[in-house]
């Protein structure tokens, strides 16, 4: 993954000012954004038509979505028919002034997997990138806020951020959190701050952050990076099975308990959740689990396998015997005579875990072809290497 995507890096004063509390602009801080996006680069993501599925490819008008319905056709594919976005009803609906909404962008090409995976080694996050392209004074979204940081970077056009004065305590994607466009207007507040976000410019706002955006050109684009942290409660749901294990949290609780048999219970319960939960074992969990949080980028690397050439993994049962001038393969019961030609490349090999043709190669040029090559065969037809 490339490492120099941030043209600044995010210094100590990020984490003891914004990180989590205060939103954050910064002018001109993605080198090489046209690489990773531009209309050029969007046109061909969305023409690789088996990507997108109602799932993560949306449309909005005027704050308003457009039925999936009418802007997809019925396509014939190797696997079947397949409700797809139509090239010519997406943009018959941008040219009135549409916006599209592209979900978990973030793998569609190396440049955005290298971002995702710079913002979680920055943050400890999970990422998930999705895209914004839109028209110009045409909004999407009226005042909100999201579930998680966003970390958005501006790729197209100019687009106008309102932000707003109230910040949402540690919302989380459940009902309790989904509020009409009126009441999110009334908790948003007061606009305190305007920005304009250019090409290679970054707006971070922490969760909970109400904010909106108005696209100032026409094909404005940029991608919100969201990051999500591991919570409490997410812990919670890894350890119900402990409180399924609890002869106490399953037994029946009476009837005829008065307020106080159940405040009484409450107690019990408190006192048996403390019980459940502080464990050792539970604490390897929580440390597991937060350290895997992040998603796992990973690029092709098609090129280096076909340099590096066959991969061969090494048995660990076969050993080296010597007896008088001759050495042995064995694997304790059977024994079978090395000749002396194959005897330093087998050597080599064993005392790997896992070979490739390349390795062996550039460790014995000084062998021809022919002898490495029949050594490699004979070693794996008795299953030496495989």
């Amino acid at each position: 993954m490339n490492s120099n995507i941030f043209n600044k890096p995010f210094n100590k004063d990020f984490f003891l000012n914004n990180f989590s509390k205060k939103y954050l602009y910064k002018k001109e801080m993605i080198n090489n954004h046209e690489k990773i996006m531009s209309q050029n680069i969007l046109n061909e993501i969305l023409s690789i038509r088996t990507n997108w599925h109602n799932k993560n490819f949306m449309m909005m008008l005027d704050r308003k979505p457009i039925n999936y319905s009418e802007y997809c056709s019925l396509f014939l594919e190797t696997a079947g028919s397949f409700l797809r976005p139509d090239v010519d009803k997406v943009q018959s609906w941008i040219s009135r002034g549409s916006s599209i909404v592209l979900n978990e962008i973030d793998s569609m090409n190396t440049g955005l997997m290298s971002v995702a995976s710079e913002l979680q080694s920055l943050t400890g996050g999970r990422c998930q990138g999705n895209l914004y392209f839109s028209m110009q004074s045409r909004q999407a979204f009226g005042p909100h806020c999201d579930e998680h940081d966003v970390f958005a970077i501006h790729f197209e056009g100019e687009k106008i951020w309102n932000i707003y004065e109230n910040i949402e305590v540690n919302p989380i994607n459940h009902p309790n959190f989904k509020y009409s466009s009126e009441e999110r207007i009334k908790k948003a507040g007061k606009i305190i701050d305007q920005v304009k976000l250019r090409p290679g410019d970054l707006l971070y706002l922490p969760r909970g952050q109400y904010h909106d955006a108005l696209a100032s050109k026409s094909g404005s684009i940029h991608v919100a990076f969201g990051l999500t942290y591991f919570k409490p409660i997410d812990l919670m749901s890894l350890l119900w099975d402990n409180m399924i294990n609890s002869d106490y949290m399953r037994e029946d609780i009476d009837k005829n308990s008065t307020k106080q048999d159940l405040k009484n219970h409450l107690k019990s319960i408190a006192l048996e959740l403390e019980k459940v939960i502080c464990t050792d074992e539970n604490t390897e969990i929580f440390y597991d689990s937060m350290n895997k949080w992040p998603y796992k980028f990973k690029n092709y690397s098609l090129n280096n396998i076909i340099s590096e050439g066959r991969k061969y993994k090494v048995s660990k049962l076969v050993k080296i015997e010597k007896k008088g001038n001759n050495t042995f393969l064995t694997d304790g019961n059977n024994k079978v005579l090395i000749p002396s030609e194959y005897l330093e490349v087998t050597n080599f090999i064993l005392k790997k875990d896992f070979v490739t043709d390349h390795l062996i190669n550039s460790n014995f040029k000084h062998l021809s072809k022919t002898i490495i090559i029949d050594c490699l065969k004979k070693l794996n037809d008795m299953k030496v290497i495989s």
